[in-house]
Parts: C-alpha cells; structure tokens; sequence
C-alpha cells in the first residue's frame, strides 16, 4: 500500500485512538497500515493485551491488503495517561463505550486537551455530532466518523457534522481518503446515519421471518450472503434495481412495481416490532446455530473474504477504466463444471 495523495489532505503523523476495544483496536490497525504512528488510551490497563492481540489476528489481512511504508505494529503504542495520549496528537478518533452522557463528557475533555485545529471525530454508532459537542468549546471541529466493523477490513466511513463542522469535514474526508478509506459524508444528520439504518432495517426483515418460521437463521444468512449481498459488494441496491430492468426508458415503470410490491406484502408490517422474548430467541439460535464453534472459524472467513474481494474489486475497476474487460482482469476461472 502507497499512501494516496489527496487533495486537500493535511500532513498527520501521529492519530489518537481514544478507547482500546472492538472498534478501537480495528482503528488502531487501519491507521498503522497506512503507516501512522497510532496513540491508543484506554484507562483499562487490561486493554493493552486485548489490543496486541487483535493486532496480531488482523496481520494476515493487513499484509494482503497491502502496507504501507514504513507501516508496523510497533509504531502502535498504548497508554492509560490521558493527556500523554493526546500530546502532539493530529487527528483523534474516539470510539469509546456507546453512552450518550459518558461521549459528551468525554469529547469534552478531549477539546479541552487539543488544539483548536485537531479533528476530534467520533466512531458513535448513532448519537448525532449536534449531541456530542454540546459542551465543548470549540465544537465546530467535533463529527461522526463511523466506521463499520472491522474498520482495517470495511473501507467505509461515514462523515456526519451538520453546517456547524463544514471545515472540520471536509479536512476528515481528505484525511481518511489519504488512508484508504471510501468517504461518504451525509448532507444532514440523522440518528445511525445511512449504513447502520439499512443493515437494521434488514435484520428487522430477518426476525420477522424467524417469527414467522419462514426458514431457521442458518438458511436466512445463506440466502442474503448467496444473493443480494453478493451485488450490494459491487454496488449499492439502487444501482443493482437500475440493472433490472430491460430498457432504461422503462425504470419509471419498474419502480412503480416494486413499490406495488413492497404495499402487497413484501415487507414486515408497519405493525411488527420485535420484543424481549424475540431477542432472546435470536440470540439463543444464533449462540446455538451459527455460533456454535465460536468466532474463530466465522472471521477467518470474514476477513479473507472480505479481503478477496476488496482485491478483486480493485483489479475489475483498474481494468474497466483502463478499457480492459472485467472477464480479463481476473486470475482464472472461478468455478469449473464440476462446481468446485
């Protein structure tokens, strides 16, 4: 991996990963692959060897993706003392626990140890930026960057400030750019932003046919994993409907049906609302099913194939805009006769 040189981007060194967890730690990876120096605090002394850990799972996948120079675990380092996380510090990610109260607190205390021209962008999963810097003194810098987990496997990144932090934006989405990630920002916020609404509003469709006993879990993975989940890696839904259609002049007429669809029943009622017991009940299957020999085997499936296909991705896209046809850029046949 080459750093990409962005328009715009300011020359950070040193990013400060506040909160060593899940998502935490999978910033501090993607970070160091694009060969920064990486800060992670987290006043759990504990969370060091968690964050080791989850750097030495996610190696394999790093070095395929591609590193950049100079890029290496040791640029990593992890500390307890706050302000010593944050000194000479150019871009901050905060990804601590998912609390309201404790985030604006936090941010908070984060601008009060930063300079004024320091990004401070939070991986909040749904709390609006307008929320989160409701005591900061300079909170024009203060916005969502949420990523999706893993953020050193899932390139996206959602940018979410509202009026109040265009200037803060626009120098997030040239930074993240300049990392390797792909940057949409939102016009206006709005609670989950765009990714987390849509994958909830799957997974509602998911409990509803549980609820229904239209399949078991196993069978409702495969049948999204094997079908629309396999185009939506290409392109998003709106693209894959524009696609269905014969004749381009007709999509008005297309979208008319599928709206006749969604009206006969093709969605969950308005009514639906999964409770407790359904929760419960999806945990369990899910615990007993899918999860039943654990999360080894499941990300290393994750992670190489998310890897692969980022890759082959990238090589179809260089070869289009290079003239080439996608059935050449490839490195042989998929799958033979025999379906192996």
């Amino acid at each position: 991996m080459s750093e990409p040189e962005v328009p715009g981007a300011r020359k950070i060194a040193k990013v400060t990963c506040v909160g060593g967890g899940v998502i935490g730690a999978g910033w501090a990876a993607h970070f160091m692959r694009a060969g920064l120096e990486v800060v992670v605090y987290d006043q759990a002394a504990e969370r060091e060897s968690y964050l080791r850990e989850s750097l030495v799972q996610a190696m394999p996948a790093l070095i395929e993706l591609g590193m950049a120079p100079g890029a290496s675990p040791s640029r990593v380092h992890f500390t307890n003392n706050f302000k010593e996380a944050l000194d000479g510090t150019g871009f901050v990610q905060e990804s601590a626990t998912e609390n309201i109260d404790a985030k604006i607190a936090l941010i908070a205390e984060i601008d009060a140890c930063t300079p004024p021209a320091v990004v401070i962008a939070s991986s909040s999963s749904g709390f609006l930026a307008a929320q989160l810097r409701s005591r900061a003194q300079h909170a024009e810098r203060v916005l969502i960057g949420h990523p999706f987990n893993p953020p050193f496997l899932v390139p996206l990144v959602e940018i979410a400030g509202g009026e109040a932090a265009r200037q803060a934006a626009a120098d997030a989405s040239a930074f993240y750019r300049s990392t390797g990630c792909e940057v949409v920002e939102l016009d206006r916020e709005i609670g989950g932003y765009i990714g987390n609404r849509i994958q909830f509003a799957v997974l509602r469709e998911v409990l509803y046919l549980m609820s229904q006993g239209v399949a078991d879990l196993e069978a409702i993975d495969r049948a999204i994993a094997a079908g629309p989940a396999l185009r939506w890696a290409v392109m998003g839904p709106s693209s894959v409907f524009f696609l269905g259609v014969r004749n381009p002049s007709l999509y008005g007429k297309y979208v008319e049906g599928l709206a006749r669809e969604m009206e006969s029943g093709y969605m969950a009622p308005p009514s639906f609302q999964p409770d407790k017991e359904l929760m419960r009940a999806y945990a369990e299957q899910v615990f007993n099913g899918i999860g039943v020999d654990g999360q080894a085997g499941l990300m290393e499936l994750r992670n190489g194939g998310i890897v692969g296909i980022r890759r082959a991705l990238q090589r179809v896209r260089a070869g289009l805009k290079d003239g080439e046809p996608w059935y050449r850029s490839g490195e042989g046949r998929l799958l033979g006769w025999d379906g192996g």
